[in-house]
């Protein structure tokens, strides 16, 4: 079994709009399974937010083995401690939060890759591997070219340094944290309108001159079609304790509409 069949990178190279949802809370190994069977593309794990760690992801990816939605983790920061025993969890990519310039994307990029374009180190005694070819060349190479790389912009300072981030080999996607950004920028978080959905057609706009994809959260689902002539293609539609709770209330709600009928 080659665990790169299907990779979301090269998904996204055939131009497939990848549709995902932020996993914030639950550790079962079986939502792999359930979100696959919901139609999702991918579960982004938060290590920045959340209480995730290392131990809970050996639980977790495994059940994503045979899907067609894939694990991706958010790392708090770009750190060996966090890029390397979370990539050896067999993560299909990582997600860089908060990031502002070129030299700290490009470090990610070094953590992520094995040489000779990075500094990654090499183990075949980690679950990254058992389900590869156990061949040193071929798997390296595979992973370099198959795991996907998500810089988020999401202060004025990332903003305005946005070519040269985007410039650096090696990001794949760049996400757009609207609601952080809106604040750094000391505007309303509204993406049907105003300052922060032109702060959002730009980085996509800038994004697909450098062939990087566009990615971003909605709440509102009406609005990607918004913006994908811009270049959306990676999408989350927030997390899963918020599609659970409007499933919950919807439900409290129809009882409560039988009643006062």
């Amino acid at each position: 079994m080659n665990y790169f069949n299907d990779s979301l990178k090269t998904r996204l190279r055939n131009d497939e709009t990848l549709t995902g949802i932020f996993v914030n809370e639950f550790r079962s190994p079986n939502l792999g399974l359930l979100l696959d069977q919901a139609g999702y593309d991918f579960a982004i794990y938060c290590m920045e937010h959340c209480t995730f760690n290392t131990h809970d992801l050996l639980h977790i990816v495994p059940g994503y083995r045979g899907c067609r939605c894939k694990p991706i983790v958010r790392v708090p920061m770009v750190s060996r401690e966090f890029f390397q025993p979370v990539l050896d969890c067999g993560v299909n990519g990582l997600m860089v939060p908060m990031v502002e310039s070129a030299a700290q994307i490009a470090e990610a990029v070094q953590l992520m890759k094995y040489p000779p374009v990075g500094r990654r180190g090499l183990t075949f005694c980690a679950p990254h591997t058992w389900y590869a070819v156990p061949d040193q060349k071929t798997y390296t190479q595979a992973a370099n070219d198959h795991l996907l790389l998500v810089a988020q912009i999401e202060t004025r300072r990332g903003l305005e340094n946005l070519e040269e981030i985007l410039a650096v080999p090696g990001v794949d996607v760049v996400f757009v944290g609207n609601t952080d950004l809106s604040q750094s920028l000391g505007v309303e978080n509204d993406l049907s309108a105003g300052p922060i959905a032109d702060a959002v057609r730009r980085v996509f706009r800038v994004a697909k001159s450098f062939g990087v994809v566009g990615g971003g959260n909605f709440l509102d689902p009406a609005l990607v079609s918004e913006y994908y002539p811009e270049g959306l293609r990676f999408v989350t539609l927030d997390s899963e304790i918020e599609r659970l709770a409007a499933g919950l209330r919807s439900g409290i709600q129809a009882v409560q509409r039988g009643r006062k009928g």
